[in-house]
């Protein structure tokens, strides 16, 4: 049994506003987080489709080359509703898909691999609704349930806890699925757990960069 997969990605420019000062660093690894991410989703064989939902045009042409369907979301919605942004791909699949599994996959887990994808959703799909904690414990990463009607996100603070409350069961998951990044400090755990080829470059540059800045 294949899954569709919910990514909500935000427009780059707008993403990771805690990450880095600098607007440009931002917006270089908000796009690398992005595509790693998409790159690995696309390539899990337990996913069958792969639903973008964005708003804006600035990463459509990226995700549309790379196959999966964008949905794009009204323009005079605030870009920080994530939740407003997963209902959409919820909707999407309830219409396209509604008797199969869905996982939603935040655009910002730079180390995911397919096969450690495809381990977590063979595991999810054996409970109705399930998650997967972020690192800190507190947040989520990965929602999972058996079909769209059965799909009840509780992203943002405290996450993991309402999710819990809500009766999603709590899957046990290796780094890759756990390591979302806000902070540089989250970028640093991500690469000990081995980055995707866009965000260890990028990391490299900016590494690079600051150690050129402190030398001069």
């Amino acid at each position: 049994m294949t899954y569709t997969a919910i990514v909500p990605m935000k427009a780059w420019d707008q993403a990771k506003s805690r990450l880095h000062a600098d607007p440009h660093v931002r917006r270089t690894l908000a796009e690398a987080f992005a595509r790693d991410t998409l790159a690995a989703v696309l390539a899990c064989p337990e996913v069958s489709d792969v639903v973008v939902v964005t708003q804006g045009d600035l990463v459509v042409d990226h995700v549309r080359a790379a196959g999966a369907h964008v949905i794009q979301e009204p323009g005079d919605r605030s870009l920080d509703t994530l939740g407003s942004a997963i209902r959409h791909g919820i909707a999407w699949a309830g219409e396209h898909r509604p008797d199969v599994p869905v996982a939603v996959v935040p655009s910002d887990l730079p180390a995911l691999t397919p096969d450690a994808l495809g381990e977590l959703l063979r595991e999810a799909a054996t409970h109705p609704f399930a998650f997967v904690a972020d690192a800190n414990g507190d947040g989520t990463t990965i929602l999972t349930s058996r079909s769209p009607e059965l799909m009840r996100p509780g992203y943002g603070p405290g996450s993991a806890e309402r999710h819990r409350g809500l009766g999603a069961y709590e899957l046990v998951a290796p780094g890759a699925l756990r390591q979302d990044v806000d902070v540089l400090i989250d970028l640093a755990a991500a690469e000990r757990l081995s980055l995707g080829p866009h965000t260890r470059q990028a990391y490299a540059d900016l590494t690079a960069d600051e150690a050129s800045a402190l030398s001069r």
